[in-house]
């Protein structure tokens, strides 16, 4: 897969943003005491191949339940780790498989008609609360109070940088951008129901693209949830560079599928 080690690196950048990290062997731990319910800040993200699954299983219980977390864990190089995977159910573990699509900026843009009813402005203390209100919409990012807790710590992160886009003077769509050395990823892309269909995101998304360029990225990279958002920023030229196979493991709580079926 090309450079998907780039993305693999950048994710773990983008976590520790928000998150307190463990290094271990065979992975990292993140964890946010203070936002316990953060399904992002709280995972062991796991890629190296387990020697003893039983003991590391058993490991990362004791680490969350330490801290009074749930034990939640992100499985990589699944075909490795069959043996891992195995042992899930016996150590009181729920388990789902995903295999995500990765697109990253090919670097052109592409054609968008002139439309003088759009404004896109970068997210500051005046226009902050219009922003906090479109992403508060967005069921799939969590509970409105959590979607608030998250969004004031990465704003005043030096390494995000926010936007939002108005249709008529009106606070429709937003999204972020998180750069950390070469490398950008195009976060939180969200736009407001009674606004979705009438191609916007790709307004925003180029915008993001042009100032990439502006920082001198030399890879701007985006996670789509699902294969009908993949088809959106494919349009705004963030093409396919492979797929990443996981395991999301949790002791309770719901799946990370329930929660974008309930969406």
């Amino acid at each position: 897969m090309h450079k998907l080690e780039h993305i693999m690196q950048l994710d773990i950048e983008y976590i520790k943003s928000f998150s307190e990290m463990e290094t271990w062997k065979e992975g990292v731990l993140f964890y946010n005491k203070d936002m316990p319910t953060y399904y992002d800040a709280n995972h062991a993200h796991i890629w190296r191949k387990i020697n003893n699954p039983d003991a590391l299983l058993m490991d990362i219980k004791e680490f969350y339940q330490s801290k009074s977390l749930i034990p939640r864990l992100y499985l990589y190089n699944v075909e490795e780790n069959q043996t891992c995977i195995e042992a899930l159910e016996t150590h009181g573990f729920h388990y789902e498989g995903f295999t995500d699509d990765v697109q990253c900026w090919n670097g052109e843009y592409t054609l968008l008609p002139h439309n003088p009813a759009i404004q896109i402005e970068r997210v500051t203390e005046d226009n902050m609360e219009e922003a906090l209100a479109v992403e508060m919409s967005i069921s799939t990012f969590g509970e409105p109070s959590l979607i608030k807790q998250a969004f004031e710590q990465t704003y005043h992160s030096p390494y995000f940088t926010y936007y939002l886009l108005k249709l008529d003077g009106i606070a429709c769509c937003t999204a972020n951008i998180f750069v950390s050395g070469n490398q950008g990823r195009v976060e939180s892309v969200a736009t407001l129901e009674s606004y979705r269909g009438r191609g916007l995101i790709g307004y925003i998304l180029q915008h993001i693209q042009q100032e990439s360029v502006k920082q001198g990225l030399e890879y701007l990279w985006i996670l789509p949830i699902n294969e009908q958002v993949a088809k959106v920023y494919d349009k705004a030229n963030f093409k396919s560079v492979g797929k990443i196979a996981s395991i999301h493991a949790f002791t309770e709580g719901k799946s990370i599928n329930e929660i974008r079926q309930d969406s």
